[in-house]
């Protein structure tokens, strides 16, 4: 963790564990509010700041419910877009390691060019 208390979670696995961990919370705050969906006179001060905070609590909850749904279904896209990709990557090194290069069976050594290392040396 930084000096300033932020976490950088690299790759798309930690972009999806963020996403279904906020889904989770958004469930906790569901159940909450739902714990409180009832206020009385006594509670609100009159009738119709029970009902309007009623009201709104109910829309509080089904609000929250949405969103946590909209979480986690997010975190299972990305889950699912990080093993496709996965899956592409080995079919473009398998792929690239068949073209035939000046009499090669293989590709030239992509290790270094111009004093850079090339994004290819890592497959």
């Amino acid at each position: 963790m930084g000096s300033d208390g932020y976490q950088v979670k690299a790759g798309m696995t930690g972009q999806a564990r963020q996403l279904d961990d906020a889904g989770r919370d958004m469930d906790a705050i569901s159940s909450a509010v739902k714990a409180r969906m009832s206020y009385s006179y006594d509670d609100a001060g009159g009738e119709d700041a029970a009902a309007a905070l009623n009201a709104f609590v109910k829309a509080w909850e089904a609000e929250a419910k949405t969103l946590a749904s909209a979480l986690h279904e997010l975190g299972g896209k990305v889950q699912l877009a990080k093993k496709t990709y996965h899956g592409t990557d080995g079919l473009v090194k398998t792929h690239a390691d068949s073209v035939t290069v000046g009499g090669t069976s293989s590709l030239t050594d992509t290790s270094t060019q111009g004093g850079r290392t090339s994004v290819l040396s890592s497959y």
